[in-house]
C-alpha cells in the first residue's frame, strides 16, 4: 500500500504543476496580446511615445512569447510524467492479492 499513497500523492502534485504551468501560459499569452497592443496604441497616437513604453511593449511581446512557450512545454513534460505515473498506479492496483468471495454471493448476502 506504501506504493500506491506514494504514486497518489506523486500524481496530486503533478496535477497541481500542470495547473500551475497552464497558469503561466496564459499568463504568457495575455503578455503576448498586451505587448503588440501598446505598441499600436502607441504608433495610432492613443498612447503618448516614450521610449520607456515602447521598450515595456517590446518586452512584454517577446517575454510572453518565451513564458508561453517554456510553460507549454513544461506541461507536455509533466503530462508525460503523469501517465507514467498513473500507469505505475494502475498497475500496483492490479498487482495486489484479490479476494475471491465465491460465485453467487453478492455484497448484501456477504456477512463480514
Amino acid at each position: 500500500m506504501d506504493e500506491i499513497e506514494r504514486l497518489e500523492l506523486q500524481i496530486e502534485d503533478l496535477r497541481e504543476a500542470i495547473e500551475r504551468s497552464r497558469r503561466l501560459a496564459l499568463a504568457g499569452r495575455a503578455a503576448t496580446v498586451a505587448g503588440p497592443t501598446l505598441l499600436v496604441a502607441i504608433l495610432v497616437g492613443l498612447l503618448d511615445f516614450t521610449p520607456t513604453r515602447t521598450i515595456f511593449a517590446l518586452a512584454l511581446a517577446i517575454g510572453g512569447m518565451v513564458l508561453s512557450g517554456s510553460s507549454r512545454a513544461t506541461t507536455e513534460e509533466l503530462r508525460r510524467a503523469l501517465s507514467g505515473a498513473e500507469a505505475e498506479r494502475n498497475a500496483a492496483i492490479d498487482a495486489l492479492p484479490l479476494i475471491d468471495l465465491g460465485e453467487g454471493t453478492s455484497r448484501r448476502d456477504a456477512s463480514f
